[in-house]
């Protein structure tokens, strides 16, 4: 009693903690232009911005977030998601994004890691069919399952598979394989089969399996482990169909040729380019697409498998279809679930598997939306249904038809008038002559669908994780759209508007200022009192260079240095230390006694458009962005609640 009132005080003293926290999310942050925007957007938009370990300024956050939404606004304002293009791709984003909810994720999981520990493991396997159509009477199935029976217990009996087979299988390759399918793995056979042979355990026979061919009796006599892929090349010698000897011996002794050459070093790709009758990969020296057990015929496979080193080949290998010399290119080991899982979730969308995850979904959506079939309704449409409605050649009287629902769920239901249209616009779809069957599957298949549309048209209520998401990528295909228009194609199409900007503002892109300069660099033991001395004296003279020339350097020594040029801010550090004006300036450049002359200082000017034209692109899309901004402030209202913005700060500085 005690600990029951201790609970009850807990509970009560964090309720109103949860409801805030709860609460938070759906309150009004801002309001732009008319349109609320929630707490929770703006949070959820700032966690992803923010980088791990790295402060985001929640105020800086703010003002790039409001701009976001001012942009949307002025989209929708222009009638941007007014297009078919916008809705089309919106809605193709969405049914893609629906699908992460419209199933059975736990059944899915389950059903991946099964397919996946089946892919590791390689079953060889004997079978013998009893032809049996999917939608046999059930006096053939009877006669179908008894027949099966007796097969079975001959086999039993001590009567070996393969002459059972071939007496009785209606498996038409039986007569090439005796019934026996070699080594596959998983989602290679149609599921039932598939199921019922990972069960076995060798040497047992299966009891008769039904799958939509008829009935199987199956024995495995071999499991082994997955061995993985194998990529190959190959030189083919083939043999016709119905083969009197005669091209199996001509094949036979040309593949024996072959192999000689290839035995004595020739080229595998060059023969199989030239020699090999399996053109599709003859012209690429006889190279096939990787593999796994299964996915091509046994005695090919296990041949392929067999070889043990890159680069070596086979033997001649007989086939059904011939000779074959087999190369290895590669191997590679079965890869690990993740690694797998790309291909599982495509072979299990393409297998019956994924109709047992729907199938588990919609049960699951029974149960939540409280799904009911009016037991009376069902009943009156089972003895009411004969096989002239079932093939569509007559409608039900509906003079007794019950009033009220077929069936009912959440605020659903489907009245048994519909159920009627629905059923004999569908007549004739299920192949049965059984009117109990006939009704469940049409009921089943009308349910299924309505409730998963149902859901499917709730996934924004349900799910705040998917409304998010569809109006992050909403608001990001209009905001994608109108920068388009009003700034990203303006800086590329707009040519006449880029060079107006960059003529109004080509002040912001000036060369660098020179100097058009000589310098005088001396190297000898009292070298300032030198050149000074000497320039001083010949500075005016027109053959000044000469002169210092004659005077400093001889045959055997260089001791006058002079260099002319043009010299810009940054160029050269100790050039820039120089005072840059007109006329002659002593200095020490890299130690060295010199003088610089500067006949003329180049002042800074705009350059050239074609030399700057990517930073005037860059700077008139900023110059538009500004421009936007500005008029989307003046253009649309804002307003922010402030008390819940300081809820919102608390909440992800805490975080």
């Amino acid at each position: 009693m005690k600990i029951r009132s201790s609970y009850s005080v807990v509970f009560f003293i964090l309720f109103p903690v949860l409801c805030q926290a709860q609460d938070l999310n759906i309150k009004t942050l801002m309001n732009v232009n008319g349109n609320n925007v929630q707490a929770g957007e703006f949070m959820r938009m700032y966690r992803k911005s923010k980088e791990p370990e790295k402060a985001l300024d929640i105020d800086s956050y703010l003002n790039q977030f409001t701009l976001f939404k001012l942009k949307v606004a002025d989209a929708l304002n222009e009638g941007y998601d007014t297009t078919s293009s916008f809705k089309t791709e919106l809605n193709g984003y969405r049914n893609q994004l629906a699908q992460n909810y419209l199933t059975d994720s736990e059944m899915k999981e389950k059903l991946l890691q099964r397919g996946y520990q089946r892919s590791l493991i390689e079953i060889n396997a004997w079978h013998i069919l009893i032809a049996l159509k999917a939608d046999a009477s059930p006096e053939d199935t009877l006669r179908g399952w008894k027949k099966a029976i007796d097969i079975r217990e001959r086999i039993n009996e001590g009567e070996p598979f393969e002459s059972v087979a071939r007496g009785t299988s209606d498996d038409r390759s039986v007569k090439i394989n005796g019934g026996n399918l070699g080594y596959f793995s998983a989602f290679q056979m149609i599921m039932p089969f598939e199921d019922a042979a990972y069960s076995l355990k060798k040497r047992t026979l299966s009891m008769p399996v039904r799958t939509p061919y008829g009935y199987h009796i199956i024995m495995v006599t071999d499991k082994r482990p997955s061995k993985g892929k194998v990529r190959v090349a190959h030189i083919m010698k083939a043999i016709q169909p119905g083969d009197d000897g005669k091209d199996e011996e001509q094949a036979k002794n040309e593949i024996d040729s072959i192999y000689s050459l290839l035995k004595n070093g020739a080229s595998f790709s060059e023969l199989a380019k030239r020699l090999s009758d399996h053109k599709e990969s003859a012209v690429k020296g006889g190279e096939l697409e990787w593999f796994g057990t299964g996915e091509i015929i046994s005695d090919f496979s296990e041949a392929a498998f067999s070889i043990s080193d890159t680069g070596n080949f086979t033997k001649p290998v007989h086939t059904i279809y011939g000779w074959h010399i087999i190369k290895l290119l590669g191997k590679k080991a079965p890869g690990s679930f993740e690694e797998s899982r790309s291909l599982l979730e495509s072979k299990t969308n393409q297998s019956y598997l994924n109709s047992l995850s729907k199938k588990s979904f919609v049960e699951k959506l029974k149960k939540e939306y409280h799904y009911h079939v009016n037991a009376e309704a069902y009943s009156w449409f089972v003895s009411h249904t004969d096989t002239l409605i079932i093939q569509g050649l007559k409608l039900y009287d509906r003079s007794t038809l019950p009033d009220g629902i077929i069936y009912s769920f959440a605020d659903q239901s489907v009245s048994t008038k519909d159920f009627t249209d629905y059923l004999e616009k569908r007549a004739s779809m299920v192949v049965t002559k059984d009117s109990a069957v006939f009704v469940r599957q049409l009921l089943d298949t009308r349910a299924t669908d309505h409730l998963m549309n149902y859901e499917n048209a709730n996934l924004e209520k349900k799910y705040p994780d998917f409304r998010y998401l569809i109006e992050e990528f909403h608001d990001g295909m209009l905001l994608f759209e109108i920068s388009g228009r009003k700034v990203w194609n303006r800086v590329s199409d707009d040519t006449i508007g880029l060079h107006n900007y960059y003529y109004a503002h080509n002040n912001n892109w000036l060369s660098k200022e020179g100097i058009e300069a000589k310098i005088y660099t001396l190297i000898s033991p009292d070298a300032e009192k030198l050149l000074s001395s000497a320039f001083n004296k010949y500075s005016q003279k027109p053959d000044c260079d000469e002169l210092l020339i004659k005077r400093f350097n001889t045959k055997n020594d260089t001791a006058l240095f002079i260099k002319e040029g043009k010299w810009f801010r940054g160029d050269d550090i100790d050039m820039d230390n120089i005072q840059w004006t007109v006329g002659a300036h002593p200095v020490s450049l890299k130690g060295f006694t010199s003088i610089v002359t500067i006949k003329k200082v180049i002042e800074p000017s705009p350059l050239k458009f074609e030399d700057i034209k990517g930073e005037v692109m860059t700077g008139y899309q900023e110059f538009l962005e500004n421009e936007w901004t500005g008029q989307l402030n003046k253009k649309y209202s804002v307003k922010i609640d402030n008390l819940v913005l300081e809820e919102v700060k608390k909440k992800l500085k805490n975080e």
